[in-house]
């Protein structure tokens, strides 16, 4: 279950490219859903209230938490960079990456749905590869909208997945 979590985020960050309205807009929306991982049992469940930050070109540009059920939703402008980091003190922290450099104002709006799989820190275990972006996103100028690396979620995803196959093998838990 968790792989296939891990998997479906590297492969299905389902992207919705829509116009939902004919008006001219700078912003774009980012929107999902976290959720807590189990990693020794293989189950998940929606996150309550954990923290997003989002630093714009380097610099926290807002913090918020998500709603009872693990959603969030958030207005970007157009014209920078993005990381947005799940999780805070309560779980290993990912990150994920969004240059919006490139993009011109355009008519509908574009948004980037990415879900998210957080698990509470374990014992001695690092978690080193998620210092650097899980999932990483620009514009694609050909297709109109934001493409993830599938390249680099992928490598992340295996990465990720050696090591928390150690944990299931030791069966540690977290804190």
């Amino acid at each position: 279950m968790i792989r296939s979590i891990t998997l479906a985020f590297a492969c299905s960050l389902a992207l919705a490219a829509g116009a939902r309205t004919d008006q001219i807009t700078d912003l774009f929306v980012i929107e999902g859903r976290v959720l807590e991982l189990d990693v020794v049992n293989n189950t998940d469940k929606p996150a309550s209230k954990v923290q997003v930050i989002i630093y714009q070109d380097n610099e926290i540009y807002v913090a918020f938490f998500t709603q009872a059920n693990g959603y969030y939703e958030f207005h970007l402008p157009l014209g920078h960079e993005y990381e947005i980091q799940f999780g805070g003190d309560a779980y290993v922290n990912k990150r994920a990456y969004i240059d919006a450099r490139e993009v011109k104002p355009r008519a509908g709006q574009t948004e980037i749905a990415l879900d998210m799989g957080l698990f509470k820190p374990i014992e001695n275990v690092p978690f080193e590869i998620l210092k650097e972006p899980i999932v990483r996103f620009a514009w694609d100028t050909e297709y109109g909208h934001f493409l993830p690396d599938l390249d680099h979620a992928g490598d992340m995803a295996r990465e990720l997945e050696k090591t928390l196959r150690k944990v299931r093998k030791t069966g540690t838990t977290g804190n």
